[in-house]
């Protein structure tokens, strides 16, 4: 669609223009209320136990200050070995524990040995630091470890059993899946759905073409590689309601089942008010993207692996090449969190993981900003700011059901991944409240399949988009009130906001 989205002033002769309901929400709000399925995914499933919960206070938890076991803040030497020993001791705690970090510049990362981590190993572990801004504790790595996440939250043991094959279809956006046998199935478990086949992908992705060379989608081991994580509601004989909705539709495929297996995760886990910062802007080189390893990832702070109903809040990452890494994460929240410094590649990336919510955070700076790739699902990024052209990400790997909400700056070009791994997207990526800020005026094409550094989005669909440049679109899904800010403002927390409504109704 050749049509112009920049923008003029929302004030016109002194009178501000009153912004308005968009329709997509409209529809989707009475298809909620009449147990329908809406043509916009419900987004709402996100964040620390879905949103449902506050972030809890760790006060009343047991306190393990780092300097009780060697760390000494603002001298020369490597606090590693005794962060590591405070956090062993809040781990051999029933319940686990807060390792408490006083104010003062704490140093890790000695050498360049990338073998190298500090690991937090069991659920209930906190880090917390006396604040992220000045006069609050940093934590300093100096040296680049390339590919390391120096703070690595992930089970020490986890194991995977396949628990049931799903039989039927189901459709996207529901909650209920039917099993050939529910025995090893009861409410309250987590289960990862998972399936692999060319079959499903081509009809999921059709009628648009898949290029010959995303060789990942092709073949008998090829497809998109499903990994949604459901908490099962209850189990009525072979069928099984999930508490979050799913956003892939299923349908068997010979030869290829969908199936049920068990998720196993760190509970509980958080980091807050810590300024981590990375030695980055020590290296003689501005950042380009993907030129090699040290560029991509020679300083990297934090990973949470398989982690559940944790978060990440009131923290600062300066002058890293990779902020926050989280793989297979469900329910977590990021909040009040800023990425700043000298410019890298990644700042927060989710993947293969459900639920994962970043809000209100703030990218001054690196290549890309937040966002998913690699099967995430359900990743929701909202009432954010980005810088003028810093990329989002949709790093390949299709991920699919992303919200990119009430975003200020951003844009979505060169956004990376390998060409074997394309499209960047799948189905049901939603811009709502989006004001795209860039030094140029830009076409996207959305399925260009010519083009190498590309921008590969299943129909995507854009609500309210605004830019303060010519920007125009092609093969976008649907685009609705462009040019214009839409009520409600933040589809995320309208979403919420009318499910826990519902909710309260219902009881």
């Amino acid at each position: 669609m050749k049509i112009s989205y920049a923008i003029a002033a929302c004030l016109i002769a002194g009178t501000t223009v009153l912004a308005q309901e968009a329709p997509l929400w409209k529809a989707y709000a009475s298809a909620y209320r009449e147990g329908k399925t809406s043509t916009l995914p419900d987004f709402s499933y996100a964040g620390y136990h879905f949103s449902e919960k506050k972030l809890p206070d760790p006060a009343a938890k047991k306190q393990f200050n780092v300097t009780d076991y060697g760390a000494k803040p603002n001298d020369e030497g490597y606090d590693d070995a005794a962060i590591q020993a405070a956090i062993r001791a809040a781990e051999a705690n029933p319940g686990g524990g807060v390792v408490r970090f006083p104010a003062g510049r704490f140093l890790i990362c000695p050498d360049n040995d990338k073998s190298k981590k500090i690991t937090i190993q069991k659920s209930g572990i906190v880090l917390q630091g006396a604040g992220s801004g000045e006069g609050g504790t940093e934590i300093f790595a100096t040296n680049m470890r390339i590919g390391t996440r120096q703070f690595r939250f992930e089970p020490e043991h986890r194991t995977t059993k396949r628990l049931a094959v799903i039989t039927g279809k189901a459709e996207s956006g529901g909650h209920w899946v039917t099993v050939a046998d529910a025995s090893a199935l009861k409410a309250g478990q987590d289960v990862t759905l998972r399936h692999k086949s060319e079959a499903f992908t081509r009809r999921y992705f059709a009628p648009q073409e898949l290029h010959k060379d995303w060789t990942r989608l092709f073949g008998n081991n090829g497809g998109m590689n499903i990994q949604e994580i459901h908490t099962i509601a209850e189990v009525k004989g072979n069928r099984v309601r999930f508490i979050n909705p799913l956003h892939i539709p299923i349908e068997p495929v010979e030869g290829h089942d969908f199936i049920l297996e068990s998720y196993e995760a760190l509970e509980e886990c958080g980091i807050e008010h810590i300024r981590f910062t990375g030695n980055w802007n020590s290296y003689p080189e501005e950042f380009v993207h993907h030129k090699d390893s040290i560029h991509d990832a020679g300083w990297c702070a934090v990973a949470m692996e398989y982690v559940k109903d944790s978060w990440i809040r009131s923290c600062t990452f300066n002058d890293w090449n990779e902020g926050v890494f989280i793989r297979a994460g469900y329910r977590i929240t990021l909040i009040h969190n800023t990425f700043g410094g000298k410019g890298g590649h990644s700042t927060v990336h989710a993947r293969s993981g459900y639920g994962v919510l970043v809000k209100m955070c703030e990218f001054t700076s690196s290549h890309h900003g937040p966002g998913t790739g690699y099967t995430g699902v359900n990743t929701v990024v909202t009432q954010c700011k980005m810088a003028v052209d810093q990329n989002i990400d949709s790093h390949s790997g299709q991920p699919y059901a992303t919200l990119f909400d009430d975003i200020r700056g951003g844009v979505f070009r060169n956004i990376g991944g390998p060409q074997p791994g394309f499209p960047h997207h799948g189905r049901d990526l939603v811009f709502w409240n989006f004001y795209h800020r860039s030094t140029w005026d830009f076409t996207y094409d959305f399925w260009d399949l010519q083009k190498r550094k590309n921008h590969t989005f299943a129909q995507p669909v854009f609500v309210g988009f605004r830019a303060d440049r010519d920007i125009r679109f092609k093969n976008e899904g649907r685009n609705e009130l462009p040019g214009k800010e839409v009520q409600p403002r933040s589809l995320f927390e309208a979403q919420l906001a009318l499910r826990l409504k519902e909710k309260a109704l219902k009881k």
